[in-house]
């Protein structure tokens, strides 16, 4: 296992994805840290349920958008390191995938938190 991660690293791509995707990573606990103190009590996260409570969640609800990132980020890297010596394309669009979902998770969390802070 830790050959087949060595050889998916070794791509340049996939190590510049990897820092992209630690990076936003960096902007979620920076932006959880900064303002949790100022999050109100319930945060509207359901933006396409009708305009009424149900669109609110708890200030622990936030939580979801970063780790939904990990999950999904580690769930595409772990495919890619698998299929990687047979379908390097396969395994590169997996973590370009990842990447951009991470990267379009944290527009939606930013918005979400400077809307409401």
């Amino acid at each position: 296992m830790k050959q087949k991660i060595y050889l998916l690293l070794k791509e340049p791509l996939i190590r510049k994805l990897l820092k992209i995707f630690l990076g936003v990573m960096l902007v979620f606990i920076s932006v959880l840290i900064l303002k949790w103190n100022r999050f109100p009590p319930q945060i509207p996260l359901f933006y396409s349920l009708p305009r009424s409570q149900n669109q609110l969640g708890s200030q622990l609800q936030i939580l979801f958008l970063p780790l939904l990132t990990i999950i999904f980020f580690a769930f595409n890297f772990l495919i890619a390191v698998f299929i990687y010596s047979r379908l390097k394309l396969a395994a590169m669009l997996l973590v370009i995938t990842g990447t951009i979902l991470s990267f379009l998770l944290c527009i939606t969390f930013l918005r979400i938190v400077f809307l409401i802070s």
